[in-house]
């Protein structure tokens, strides 16, 4: 019996990129990334940069998230992930994409070999 839950969300394509570089150099399915992605959010400060939650194209802090995600995560994330998102007044991809951004900070802080940044 499969207790998992679906979510989909945007991000953009070189997060999309790097995700998938990072997944492959830590040895993990696309599932426990976004499950590890969620948890060290949600035990942290859940904090969301105020340019995730930009949805005015035009704006100049817009970020564009073109790439659509869909994941398996457990029952009790995707109700934090909801719950938050109501809290907060905004989406749960907005959720999403800041845990993932989040992670992968937190895996570039630990070692950013054959990343390159811009």
């Amino acid at each position: 019996m499969n207790n998992k839950e679906q979510i989909s969300f945007y991000i953009s394509g070189e997060i999309r990129k790097l995700v998938t570089f990072l997944r492959k150099r830590e040895e993990i399915t696309k599932i426990v990334f976004y499950k590890r992605a969620l948890r060290l959010f949600f035990e942290g400060d859940q904090k969301i940069d105020p340019r995730i939650l930009i949805t005015e194209r035009s704006h100049p802090d817009y970020i564009r998230r073109e790439v659509l995600e869909t994941v398996q995560i457990e029952p009790e994330q995707k109700q934090a992930v909801k719950k938050l998102a109501e809290e907060r007044g905004c989406k749960e991809g907005h959720i999403m994409f800041m845990a993932v951004l989040e992670y992968c900070g937190m895996l570039l802080s630990i070692d950013s070999t054959g990343v390159k940044f811009k």
